[in-house]
């Protein structure tokens, strides 16, 4: 049994909110090692899915409040720690600026860069929480979910997301663009 195995069996469904606040685990991973605790009958769906949902919403929010309160010179030292490029950083403030509130999905993807730059911008808390809020509430019951479908074989998660994470990233993206597009069409229009 290697480590990770013998953490998560040791804490098991608390393992989800361990993994999403100290961030050294993959979230799909426990998220789908809780879905198998939900298959095997070791936890209530119910309890799996706010314990997920609450820990990435107030994971979230601390993030954020760090980048608002601690401002651009904190919000550097996180991105070094999280090994986020300065290029990356100032690409996600131009996204916040272009893109609006619900390039917060994106957090799904980054979830340290999107908070902390959306602090840093000051960006109002009460989009970031109702985006951040919708965005991580569907993301835990999906992943849950598969790994309800999974059961035994949850820890296969991993090279399914290594593969499957660009193309999500991607769909987000023109998701967002066609957003833009549509709430904007006469600027489009007039730089065509």
């Amino acid at each position: 049994m290697n480590a990770l195995d013998h953490l998560l069996a040791v804490c098991g469904v608390f393992s989800i909110p361990i993994g999403i606040f100290i961030q050294f685990i993959p979230n799909e991973l426990v998220l789908t090692y809780g879905g198998f605790l939900v298959d095997s009958h070791d936890a209530s769906f119910i309890v799996t899915f706010l314990l997920a949902w609450v820990s990435f919403t107030f994971s979230q929010i601390g993030l954020y409040w760090v980048g608002r309160y601690g401002g651009r010179p904190v919000a550097l030292k996180l991105y070094r720690y999280f090994r986020i490029s300065r290029d990356k950083q100032l690409r996600a403030e131009q996204w916040f600026e272009k893109y609006g509130s619900w390039i917060v999905c994106l957090s799904l993807f980054w979830r340290q860069l999107f908070a902390v730059s959306a602090g840093v911008m000051r960006f109002s808390f009460r989009k970031f929480l109702m985006v951040t809020t919708l965005i991580f509430a569907i993301w835990s019951f999906l992943f849950i979910h598969l790994g309800m479908m999974l059961g035994s074989n949850w820890r296969m998660i991993g090279p399914f997301m290594d593969d499957v994470l660009p193309f999500l990233a991607l769909a987000v993206g023109i998701i967002l663009v066609v957003r833009h597009v549509r709430q904007q069409p006469k600027r489009v229009k007039e730089s065509a």
